[in-house]
């Protein structure tokens, strides 16, 4: 990208740090860019003010001489001049952030970005070449190293080819967190769980073409190969059209008391402890945005005061936001029955998780197994401290040192198909595992979602204190 400041982007984008925050809104409102990049001598960056930024200001009262510098972001996510526009908007989806500045090595602003243009830029542009270079590896990669492309190409699926490019099979997110559901050794080779004979398409193929294939065959996927089979493009549904399916709401559970955090939540819900800069809930609510839902139920019960003020009706942060007072605590379901009857799958998480799961992804795999409820799972390992002796009545057959038993906990995320909460009672107390056992002893389909992304439960103050470590090492 260009490493040429125009006197037109410092008109439009930079302000001084000396700015009032009155007047840095003037001059928000006049850029209409979302954001200006705060600037020393020099143009050095020193930090960007958001639209953001000037709301929360504005709920904490703030005064509005005070200057713009307190309120802005001091350590934005930068890049280098030298990124390309498609990385550059890999790294805002990442981090679900609208303006990216690019400085150079001395911290002097070279560019800025913004999502939105970005975004005209992807729909407009094929940077195939970029995008097969991320996407292709070879079928001798250890499963865990699939896992590790898979999580920064951010494209779902991997291409597996030999180093001529040819054609071996294809690798996607589902296919690795069934085998994660059937114990297979993360050591495995990735082609021992890939689908070997995918479906593909010519050179010939138009982007409609290829759009009405992959809705027909309901993939996400599909590589484009030449005549002699080696691949030379690959095509993601997201990109040549919408899904053609529902759109996900979600319900987020923050009515808790939080006891077991105790006192720190004395005079705040749990979901409004701060992680970092950020509420947690406010970090729930940004992951939910980053995965394209915009229509989000709370429901409150300790304290709700304190959430329906920060959020307000949710614009100031980019989403819908509806408020579903439980006078009496309902549990991790019974709130649900208070929702507005959604005609599509909607999402079910917990107020006091933070996790990095690609919801896209579970609502994929939802319909795929054609789930009547969805549940979040995580691997959690029990490692004994003494040896474990197995015995036939007295007869001694194995011992086993220390031994490490794996379980499958439930994470507190779930898709719900609208029909269950025909399976939830009014007006009393009922949780997600009562509603989960109700369903499996009608004989409905429920199904697991393993969950291999970061998640933290937030529910003892080590879990808190594991957080706040997170977020300061860049975990988060």
């Amino acid at each position: 990208m260009s490493n040429i400041i125009s006197t037109q982007m410092l008109t439009r984008y930079v302000i001084s740090e000396d700015l009032t925050i009155s007047e840095a809104i003037v001059r928000l409102d006049a850029s209409g860019t979302g954001a200006l990049a705060i600037c020393s001598a020099g143009y050095k960056l020193c930090g960007i003010l958001t639209d953001g930024d000037l709301r929360r200001a504005m709920i904490k009262a703030k005064p509005l001489d005070g200057s713009c510098k307190t309120i802005a972001t001091r350590n934005p996510i930068v890049a280098s001049p030298s990124t390309t526009w498609w990385q550059a908007l890999r790294l805002m989806n990442h981090y679900d952030v609208d303006h990216l500045p690019l400085v150079d090595e001395h911290g002097v602003l070279q560019e800025f970005l913004l999502r939105r243009d970005l975004v005209v830029q992807h729909e407009t542009e094929a940077d195939a070449s970029e995008l097969l270079e991320m996407v292709v590896i070879l079928p001798t990669t250890s499963i865990t190293e699939a896992i590790k492309q898979l999580d920064k190409a951010g494209t779902g699926g991997l291409v597996l080819c030999t180093e001529d490019r040819m054609l071996v099979g294809l690798l996607t997110d589902g296919d690795i967190r069934r085998a994660i559901l059937r114990g297979v050794s993360f050591e495995s080779p990735c082609e021992s769980i890939a689908s070997l004979e995918p479906m593909t398409v010519n050179t010939s193929i138009c982007a409609a073409e290829a759009l009405e294939l992959m809705v027909k065959n309901d993939i996400n996927h599909l590589p484009v190969v030449d005549a002699s089979g080696r691949v030379i493009k690959f095509l993601l549904r997201r990109n040549l059209g919408q899904h053609g399916g529902t759109v996900l709401s979600a319900v987020i559970m923050a009515g808790g008391y939080g006891k077991r955090l105790l006192p720190l939540t004395e005079q705040l819900p749990k979901p409004m402890l701060p992680v970092g800069d950020k509420p947690i809930l406010e970090r729930t609510i940004q992951q939910l945005r980053r995965s394209g839902i915009r229509d989000i139920s709370l429901t409150t019960h300790y304290l709700p005061e304190s959430i329906i003020k920060y959020f307000g009706d949710g614009s100031a942060f980019g989403v819908r936001l509806e408020y579903l007072q439980e006078d009496c605590p309902l549990g991790t379901a019974g709130g649900v029955k208070l929702m507005k009857r959604s005609d599509n799958p909607f999402l079910v998480i917990n107020g006091d998780i933070l996790t990095g799961v690609p919801f896209q992804e579970m609502l994929n795999f939802h319909r795929k197994h054609h789930a009547l409820l969805t549940v979040g799972v995580r691997k959690y390992a029990i490692e004994v401290p003494f040896g474990v002796v197995e015995m036939d009545e007295v007869r001694v057959n194995q011992i086993r040192e220390k031994p490490s038993f794996d379980f499958f906990i439930n994470a507190g995320a779930y898709l719900l198909e609208p029909e269950v909460c025909d399976f939830i009672p009014f007006g009393r107390r009922f949780d997600m595992t009562e509603l989960i056992q109700t369903l499996i002893e009608a004989g409905r389909n429920v199904v697991s979602f393993p969950i291999m992304e970061y998640w933290l439960d937030i529910g003892r103050h080590e879990d808190y204190a594991k957080a706040q470590e997170d977020i300061s090492n860049g975990v988060l």
